[in-house]
């Protein structure tokens, strides 16, 4: 499926619920950039934390299969949206029974699963990966993850944005997200950082790239040696 669908596609599931919503990941920079830029393995889209319960009945209510990681192999498949064990779970998995994604039930354990990737990926819209994110008086808030509690603020009509009404998430935000070190050793995601980074850049606005470069700088003081060059304008 076009990878144009697959975001409309999503936008008609969402648009007449009654929780906030937006793209990311790799198909929100898409949106930004106004073209494909790369192959997608995945459709993330962001959601908030005052919402999960919302957001976990209407997917199930629309057969959706709804998993909570456990390991990094290992879930669980979310039974109710009042579940005490989701109450602080912020990724998830929603899967249709078609997906490329093939949940599979491991032995000896009760709703524990593990997965397998079928190829070809994306063929439809039946695999979203869940963010369950913060919001606090009019700001997007994010943990840095640098181990100091470092608190990231984003005004939310500048982390959330639209194009053709459709909500995505910033650039910017995006990437200040993939700066995380996991994003470089993880074999897997290395790829798409290291493209992400100088294909957007150029096309953020300077108020953009000051909050990217100025946020970084707070996050990660020691900064990164790999980002240098992928900052340069």
């Amino acid at each position: 499926m076009n990878h144009t669908r697959l975001i409309y596609k999503a936008h008609d599931l969402f648009k007449n619920s009654e929780f906030d919503y937006c793209i990311c990941g790799g198909f929100a920079l898409d949106m930004f950039v106004g073209k494909e830029i790369r192959k997608h393995g995945d459709f993330d889209m962001s959601f908030f934390k005052d919402d999960r319960q919302k957001v976990i009945k209407f997917l199930q209510d629309n057969g959706w299969s709804v998993y909570a990681r456990t390991e990094l192999r290992e879930f669980f498949m979310v039974a109710n949206s009042d579940d005490e064990k989701i109450a602080n779970k912020d990724n998830m998995w929603a899967v249709k029974p078609s997906s490329f994604v093939n949940m599979i039930p491991l032995e000896d354990t009760e709703n524990g699963y593990t997965y397998k990737i079928i190829e070809p990926r994306l063929q439809g819209f039946d695999f979203i990966e869940i963010s369950f994110d913060a919001r606090e008086n009019g700001y997007f808030v994010v943990d840095s993850e640098d181990g100091k509690g470092t608190r990231v603020e984003r005004k939310l009509d500048k982390a959330i944005l639209h194009k053709q009404g459709i909500p995505y998430m910033s650039p910017e935000l995006i990437l200040f997200l993939k700066s995380h070190p996991f994003n470089m050793e993880y074999e897997c995601l290395k790829p798409k950082t290291q493209n992400d980074f100088p294909v957007v850049m150029p096309m953020l606005s300077d108020e953009q790239r000051e909050w990217l470069i100025d946020t970084l700088d707070k996050a990660w003081p020691d900064g990164y040696e790999w980002l240098d060059g992928l900052l340069v304008k």
